[in-house]
């Protein structure tokens, strides 16, 4: 492993440990190619992390001032990102408490603010809720009466869209300054891919859901079981911040994890495959505390897991950034699912989406033609997604 890739690994955490500082100090020391592992932390969404370790440990600077200086700029431009819109969350959660419309915040902003306690240090583009089906109506609307808009309330519907894109812009009109958007999650199963296959009940994820004080604001968030869950589902070997999130909640939240719950709940929806190689490379990559007993739980038979094993080692987190594609997700992902039918059930539902998904995934009306431009993209996703993990 290039010495590079070591230091991101080193500091793709919120804490520390004596052992982290002095290994991350003899690789600083060492001569590093620094604007690699620039490249590579905002590829990975992890430079505001390098920045909050980085500049704490280089007393000597050995680090380049231009590149402490870029990283300066992002944390704190993220920073500056994440005030805001923790400020739109507040004012949203506010109405929809008054309305009695339960809420769950998702990923982003949620993991900034109760898992790594510090909204610099979690990149975030925007709001992500949970919401009941039989509430989808009521929180559009709101949203609407609150000044948003959504581009997609024409194609959306209940049965074949898993979220709903809201959008309010800023004074300047763009995105980045003074605008908000905010993405409403029908399930956390947002890929028709594995819709069929995983079946995760939205209602129980909500009901089960807790209260947590941000300022004066009540924020539901999952329980840990049913965040790892989720964040397991998102993850698909791609970005490291993703896999950093899962080690964080494992590190955070080790002496409430009730891991028999998980490993009932990862059965019960197909999840085994995915779980268990999500977990490895948490805890084999960010020392994430995983009992062994949760290993042989989740070990896949031999041979799925002899063909894994060699196709993951090829394919987990390159070190080349340029790499990553959305063909890989979407092949390795189907490759996990549990069960061989459910293989090809996923498979068949990839080939042959619903019409009505199709006008609302490319943003066009039923046509013709709209199958052949799906069989064409796809195809291409899928060949990027076979010669990323073949090398070839």
């Amino acid at each position: 492993m290039q010495p590079e890739y070591q230091l991101l690994l080193g500091c793709a955490r919120t804490k520390l440990s004596e052992n982290n500082q002095d290994k991350i100090r003899k690789l600083v020391n060492n001569g590093l190619d620094w604007d690699y592992v620039l490249q590579m932390g905002k590829a990975h969404g992890l430079a505001p992390l390098l920045y909050s370790h980085l500049h704490r440990i280089d007393h000597e600077h050995q680090i380049p001032r231009s590149i402490m200086d870029q990283l300066h700029n992002i944390y704190y431009g993220n920073l500056a990102r994440n005030i805001p819109l923790s400020y739109e969350l507040d004012k949203i959660l506010h109405v929809f408490e008054k309305k009695g419309i339960p809420i769950v915040v998702l990923r982003g902003l949620a993991l900034a603010q109760t898992i790594y306690k510090n909204i610099a240090l979690r990149v975030t583009a925007d709001i992500d809720l949970l919401v009941r089906k039989e509430d989808l109506s009521r929180v559009a609307k709101t949203l609407l009466e609150l000044e948003f808009t959504s581009p997609q309330w024409e194609l959306i519907t209940k049965e074949y869209s898993a979220e709903l894109c809201f959008v309010r812009q800023g004074a300047s009109g763009g995105k980045r300054l003074g605008s908000a958007v905010i993405d409403v999650h029908q399930e956390i199963t947002s890929s028709i891919r594995l819709k069929e296959v995983i079946k995760i009940d939205t209602e129980e994820v909500i009901r089960r859901a807790r209260p947590v004080k941000i300022k004066d604001v009540n924020m539901l968030v999952m329980t840990a079981e049913d965040l790892l869950l989720h964040l397991t589902l998102r993850h698909c070997f791609q970005r490291l911040i993703r896999l950093c999130d899962i080690a964080e909640v494992i590190k955070l939240k080790k002496d409430e994890l009730n891991w028999q719950s998980l490993l009932q709940k990862a059965e019960e929806n197909r999840l085994s495959i995915i779980m268990y190689y999500t977990l490895y490379y948490a805890q084999q990559l960010l020392e994430a505390p995983v009992p062994e007993h949760v290993f042989k739980k989740l070990m896949p038979t031999w041979w799925r897991k002899g063909m894994l094993d060699a196709l993951l080692s090829k394919a987990v987190y390159p070190d080349d950034s340029n790499s990553l594609s959305r063909g890989r997700k979407y092949f390795l992902q189907i490759l996990m699912v549990d069960r061989l039918i459910d293989v090809f059930l996923v498979l068949w539902r990839v080939v042959f989406p619903p019409s009505e998904w199709l006008a609302y995934y490319y943003g066009r009306p039923r046509a013709k033609k709209l199958y052949l431009s799906h069989l064409v993209n796809l195809f291409a996703t899928l060949l990027s997604g076979i010669r990323d993990i073949l090398r070839i």
